[in-house]
């Protein structure tokens, strides 16, 4: 092994940096029948360093002079070598021939309980598991990585769009490369969780300013238990073949064994023993002694639990770096999915090189909690850079893309192309001014200027009547990264004729360097018509329907002149804060004596006023307020671009703290409190047990000396036809005002648990659906004669293939005031602790 790691050291002192003389062997890789076998292994022999052929078979090796043998492999197939003498620039082709793998049988006695000879080879594997997972205190590795996806079919349209086929490069057909992007980088790791990635180039075809992955796909590690493919693709995890329980889950057969190298090597069928279970299905090699993984092609499917992907194919080639460690040397990635129309496919495919295992790595290679840094000049490589330099040739459709997709993106980049979409844009539509609200933007899109559609213009209530609430917003770039923002809304009450308007403006300056860092400044000054909660738990479309046709008015409001300064910070590194001094004049209003409605106005109007809160002072008066907020978020990462710097997601709860004052005797100002709360929340993935998503909070008043109603606490409660609001804020059975209070201690906390398949995927009709149990309760408690709560049980996923994102509840509420209530609730969740508001909040018009 000594002999091994010098030649090694010789071999890499000779590639690296790639010297000025050096030749190329380049051909193709078939099997004996002349069929291609695309993304083969090629390498040196002795060592980890080579290449993989591309998607069209084909491979080229740069080579120092000397002599080589140069092994060709492929899973399933028998090793073939090759002998080159690199004597200069030549180039040598050659075109390796592999035949298929003769697989060996040893002679087993046949039991009617006997099991399969892979067993005692998987259960080795599984006990040497723990050590290969451990053996890796520190990785270091190069890495090339070229990812392209393709469309084997096209819409014409996609929700009545046209899709510009030619604009993503697709022929008549629908068929084309949608991206197709290139990287250099070297990555280093050390446990128990330090890691950075140095992207040294990168290309993206049409965009040269493109980034490609920050985190290029990594090596999914079989000898964990649990392998999150990403985030997104199942928060459950899926259970490795070779895992402490994968006995409980898989079922094995030997197929026969092989020697490669002098090693003996087992070939495995996996296969899952239950169906909708997060399991892989196909092949795995062990080699013998070592009880390593030699290679593996295995993959996921729906019937896998996988969401979003129709399929994930996985393949994964190992070569010995030393005794008893093995080191990959390539990993593709398969993956196709079909929606709106279209039918997607794409590889990912990896070539690692010049790897390191438990050697040293400075200190500084892990400062400033940066895991992936970009080169300066990372996205600057010209083409002849690519060409001497990518270990895996393009395919013919990927030459042509590069090239397509340069004049294409010339052709969207010339500013008379850009004006005439923008005029495009600018266009109004029925849909537009019915729905979806309007936006014209001035050329050069320094400016934008939006209104709202005559969906949320108009609204009924028992106080103005027909409400119209037309708003513009503004938005001017002053320079890269500085912001004016304007808002403007007129509000008129069509039956007590009585007319409001506001308006506020802001300055935004976002840090060029480091993206989510900036600081906002702005003023907010008129009068207009507010709910008591803040926090608008109310649709005002959904109000208007029940005042029409119940001459029920849940939209409990009041008439405000505001004067307001804010400012607030972000520093980009999970740490914000806000705040706000404002002055005040709170009105009450009164409901008409005879609102228009369509219901029998025998009907009683419910009253402007909350019931619960006959007793309560409620008068004109002033307010000066002082607000501040806190946010923070502990555990950030950075990803650093070549221009810029991005916080990635931390595995932390975010921290929050809210401090009111209420400042009496200025600007005759009566109200006189100091009011606070303590929150936390977070998502957190349970593996196999699924998710939990949670927001706890307490809070109080430290002193109430006037407290008006708008700053009592209020529930988020929830009365309409369907649970609009957010699922962790919010109280799906809760009346709006019934337990708004001012005592000095209260807790609040929704928590939801998701099942995530845990349960379903063993029921009929419902693993098949893919429809995911959840359970959860929201509880507010104040005291003994002041507290809420509510159990659920629930169903989410529900839709049709990507259309995934109706949920529905069954829940159960208790209060303190002897109140029981139970039913179904319908709302739209787009992923756990996610939903959709479709009203403003934080007392925004």
């Amino acid at each position: 092994m000594k002999r091994h790691a010098c030649l090694n050291i010789f071999i890499m002192l000779l590639l690296f940096p790639y010297c000025l003389i050096a030749g190329t062997l380049k051909g193709k890789v078939m099997d004996d029948k002349g069929a291609l076998l695309p993304f083969a292994t090629v390498f040196i022999q002795g060592t980890t360093i080579g290449t993989s052929a591309g998607g069209n078979a084909e491979y080229q090796l740069i080579l120092a002079p000397g002599t080589y043998k140069i092994l060709c492999q492929f899973i399933g197939y028998k090793q073939s070598s090759f002998s080159v003498t690199i004597t200069g620039n030549e180039i040598v082709e050659h075109n390796f021939s592999l035949g298929t793998q003769s697989l060996k049988m040893n002679e087993f006695v046949v039991h009617a309980s006997a099991e399969d000879p892979a067993y005692p080879i998987i259960r080795s594997a599984i006990g040497k598991r723990k050590f290969h997972l451990q053996q890796v205190k520190s990785f270091q590795s190069s890495i090339y990585l070229k990812g392209a996806m393709r469309t084997r079919k096209a819409p014409s349209k996609v929700m009545g769009q046209e899709v510009p086929k030619d604009e993503m490069g697709l022929d008549s057909t629908g068929k084309g490369v949608l991206y197709l992007c290139e990287e250099f980088a070297d990555y280093y790791s050390e446990k128990p969780d330090k890691q950075r990635t140095v992207i040294h180039s990168v290309r993206e075809s049409g965009n040269p300013n493109g980034v490609g992955f920050s985190q290029i796909p990594p090596v999914i590690t079989f000898y964990e238990n649990n392998i999150n493919l990403f985030r997104n693709f199942n928060p459950r995890g899926f259970v490795s073949p070779i895992s402490d329980g994968a006995l409980f889950y898989y079922k094995y057969k030997l197929e026969g064994e092989f020697i490669e190298e002098g090693h003996t090597v087992y070939k495995i069928k996996v296969t899952p023993k239950r169906l909708y279970e997060p399991l892989f299905e196909g092949t795995i090699y062990i080699v013998q002694n070592d009880w390593a993984i030699h290679s593996l092609n295995v993959q996921l499917t729906k019937m896998s639990n996988l969401n979003f992907l129709d399929t994930i194919h996985i393949n994964q080639m190992f070569l010995p770096l030393k005794e008893d460690t093995w080191v990959v040397k390539n990993q593709q990635l398969y993956v196709a999915i079909k929606i709106f129309g279209f039918d997607i496919a794409g590889v990912f495919a990896t070539v690692y090189d010049k790897q390191k295992v438990n050697e040293p790595i400075p200190d500084t290679m892990f400062k400033n909690k940066v895991i992936s840094i970009y080169d300066k000049t990372a996205t600057k490589k010209d083409s002849s850079f690519w060409t001497q330099t990518r270990p895996i040739a393009l395919e013919k459709d990927e030459t042509r893309d590069y090239k397509l997709k340069d004049s294409i993106r010339l052709r969207l980049e010339n500013p008379a192309y850009i004006d005439s979409m923008r005029r495009v844009n600018n266009k109004l539509t029925i849909g537009n001014i019915l729905w979806g609200g309007s936006s014209f933007t001035t050329k050069g899109s320094k400016t934008i200027i939006s209104t709202n559609s005559l969906l949320t213009m108009l609204n009924s209530n028992t106080v103005e009547g027909l409400s119209i609430t037309p708003k513009i917003g503004w938005w001017h770039t002053i320079d890269t990264g500085k912001t004016l923002r304007g808002d403007v809304a007129v509000r008129y009450g069509v039956d007590n004729k009585h007319t409001n308007a506001i308006t506020r403006i802001s300055y935004t300056q976002r840090d060029r360097h480091w993206v989510g860092r900036q600081w906002t400044i702005g003023a907010e000054v008129g009068q207009f018509v507010f709910q008591y909660n803040p926090e608008n738990p109310v649709l005002p479309l959904f109000n208007s329907l029940s005042t029409l046709f119940w001459r029920e008015n849940d939209l409990k409001i009041y008439e405000r002149q505001d004067a307001h300064v804010f400012f607030g910070r972000n520093y980009g590194n999970g740490f914000k804060w806000n705040v706000r001094l404002a002055y005040q004049q709170r009105i009450p209003l009164e409901n008409l004596a005879d609102p228009y409605t369509i219901a029998d106005k025998k009907i009683a109007l419910s009253d402007n006023f909350p019931a619960y809160l006959k007793g309560t002072v409620w008068e004109k008066h002033n307010a000066v307020l002082l607000n501040i907020k806190l946010e923070y978020q502990p555990g950030a990462t950075y990803v650093q671009y070549p221009n810029y710097k991005v916080r990635e997601h931390s595995s932390y709860p975010v921290f929050t703290f809210n401090y009111d004052k209420g400042i009496p005797n200025i600007l005759e100002s009566k109200t006189d409190y100091d009011k606070w709360r303590i929150g936390m929340s977070d998502h957190v993935r349970l593996r196999l047990l699924g998710t939990m998503a949670y927001n706890i909070a307490i809070g109080g008043f430290l002193n109430t000396n006037y407290v008006s109603m708008s700053d009592l606490i209020h529930l988020y409660g929830n009365r309409g036809i369907g649970f609009w609001s957010p699922y962790l804020r919010s109280f799906q059975f809760a009346p709006y005002y019934n337990f708004s209070n001012k005592e000095n201690f209260y807790g609040e906390a929704h928590v939801e648990y998701y099942l995530k398949g845990l349960l379903t995927n063993k029921i009929p009709l419902l693993r098949q659906a893919r429809w995911y149990f959840l359970f959860g309760t929201n509880s507010f408690y104040a005291n003994d004669k002041d507290y809420y709560a509510e159990a659920f049980v629930g169903i989410d996923n529900l839709g049709y293939k990507a259309y995934r994102f109706l949920r529905v509840d069954f829940i159960q509420s208790y209060d303190s005031r002897g109140g029981r209530n139970s039913g179904i609730r319908l709302g739209l969740n787009f992923g756990s602790g996610v939903s959709v508001n479709l009203s403003d909040t934080n007392g925004e018009w």
